[in-house]
């Protein structure tokens, strides 16, 4: 194994060490759930400063790692672009302008921003808005040609084929492209089949049946398949937009028509001369890449592995990652990236991997805005209820990951400066006991570890309720109260 923590890191011997006590443990596992004959745990945990491993356990196994794929994601966006760097889709009319007409196109061109009219963020609303003011202030009223979206900067590659079908239609299961529109969802609202925002089309296809409504749309299609009975009062649902670009030009064209500036159908001749119109810059990129950490979004997570290399495809992105990685000294060996945020089930990481990737990105000069980008313990985002309460709430951080059958959780144990004492990867698959079971067992060994005089206190069973007994005897029928001869009004609560 390449650059073995121990020896490779001897600067952080200068980092601050958290001042709790450690069980250091053997090889034996020390996650302890029913059913563990049939249960694959992988386990690295390792003391930063001095290089000891505390666990070792199945470490260069490969194992199916869900969402903590996004820690990976994370390391190489950060350490491959600035911190304050920003996505910019840049619109531009095509052709001459004259007599407040202009001859050729309006054309967006996108680059994978994935927070346009994102409801995650501030300040990247009113995309279409913003453009129909940007041609109103150069004086134009009508465009010749028609509203190009223009995705060939970021190659459309669909879903990766290790998502799971029934994924796809819903908003976690949505693609990222080179166009990106209120975070590729709408609402769906039955009966009616009304959508918001429009989705230009899609077709609804409904089943009567009996049961609640269930919905579902095979990749790259845009026919959504409902079926069952709706409620009486309708019912709504959020899904995913098959192809976003559509919904964003419907959006621009009726702002604009709105606005009286009028818009053709068909699209102008291309031309080399061009007018700029507007830019919409999103967020910084450790904003996106904090806010996908604590809501573990996959769509922003595919847009920031998409981003480690413009132009090319997602298969093409992966592997570049895998080769920086391996340029930086790190073993690679049974690491598999097929997205960039692991949903798919042919991804494949070891923990020694990740452990190496966290520790070289300690050593890094963005180290804390790295560990910034993990939920702690007990506070935040995925991580609001786990060990919340104990001595390790706040201590912890890290990214959790879960799909049927796995559960993961990596990132770090933090000093009380904030900045990583420890690196902690957990990945469990094939586990056949509750999810509950098996995260209590995953807290036990954390708090026996780096909390070991801690006891957790015992939850105390409710009293129950004595029984009366039942008479033999019949008891006479009650009588009922006597009508009051004045009743209260009661005042409206109109207003």
């Amino acid at each position: 194994m390449k650059g073995d923590v121990r020896h490779r890191w001897l600067r952080l011997l200068t980092l601050p060490v958290m001042l709790i006590a450690v069980t250091l443990w053997g090889g034996e596992n020390p996650i302890k759930v029913p059913g563990s004959a049939s249960t694959r745990i992988g386990l690295y945990v390792a003391d930063l400063a001095t290089g000891d491993v505390i666990y070792d356990v199945n470490s260069q196994s490969p194992f199916v790692p869900a969402s903590i794929m996004k820690a990976l994601t994370s390391a190489s966006a950060l350490t491959t672009r600035s911190a304050s760097d920003r996505f910019a889709t840049e619109v531009v009319l095509t052709g001459d302008v004259k007599k407040r007409r202009a001859a050729g196109n309006l054309v967006v061109r996108c680059v994978g921003d994935p927070t346009i009219e994102s409801s995650h963020f501030d300040n990247v609303s009113g995309f279409a808005d913003s453009i129909v003011a940007a041609v109103r202030s150069l004086g134009i009223d009508e465009i010749g040609g028609t509203v190009v979206i223009d995705e060939e900067l970021v190659p459309d590659d669909g879903v990766p084929s290790g998502w799971v079908d029934e994924d796809i239609v819903w908003p976690y299961g949505t693609a990222h492209h080179g166009a990106n529109f209120y975070d590729n969802k709408f609402i769906l609202s039955v009966p009616g089949n009304r959508m918001k925002p429009y989705v230009p089309d899609l077709v609804v296809s409904h089943t009567p049946g009996k049961g609640a409504l269930t919905v579902d749309r095979d990749r790259n299609s845009e026919v959504v398949r409902t079926k069952g009975t709706p409620r009486r009062q309708g019912e709504s649902m959020t899904i995913s937009i098959p192809y976003p670009a559509k919904a964003m030009r419907h959006e621009i064209i009726s702002r604009l028509r709105d606005a009286g500036v009028k818009v053709g159908d068909a699209k102008a001749d291309a031309s080399d001369y061009e007018t700029l119109v507007y830019t919409q810059f999103s967020p910084e990129l450790i904003e996106v890449l904090r806010s996908l950490m604590f809501r573990s979004d996959n769509m922003m997570a595919e847009a920031m592995l998409r981003n480690l290399s413009p132009g090319s495809t997602r298969a093409q992105a992966a592997r570049s990652e895998i080769d920086m990685w391996e340029l930086r000294d790190i073993d690679t060996d049974n690491i598999v990236v097929e997205d960039g945020s692991g949903l798919s089930r042919n991804d494949r990481l070891t923990p020694r991997f990740l452990a190496e990737v966290f520790t070289w990105m300690a050593s890094h000069f963005k180290a804390a805005e790295y560990a910034s980008l993990f939920p702690r313990a007990g506070m935040e985002g995925t991580m609001k209820n786990f060990l919340r309460d104990t001595p390790l709430q706040g201590r912890v951080a890290f990214k959790t990951g879960s799909m049927k059958g796995v559960q993961s959780y990596a990132g770090y144990l933090l000093g009380n400066d904030g900045l990583p004492t420890h690196v902690v990867v957990v990945m469990v698959n094939g586990f056949t006991c509750g999810r509950a079971t098996l995260k209590t067992a995953i807290e036990d060994m954390l708090l026996h570890t780096f909390a070991p005089g801690y006891e957790r206190p015992v939850k105390k069973a409710a009293p129950k309720k004595a029984v009366a007994k039942k008479s033999s005897k019949k008891k006479p029928a009650a009588k009922a109260p006597a009508k009051k001869s004045k009743s209260k009004s009661k005042k409206s609560t109109r207003k």
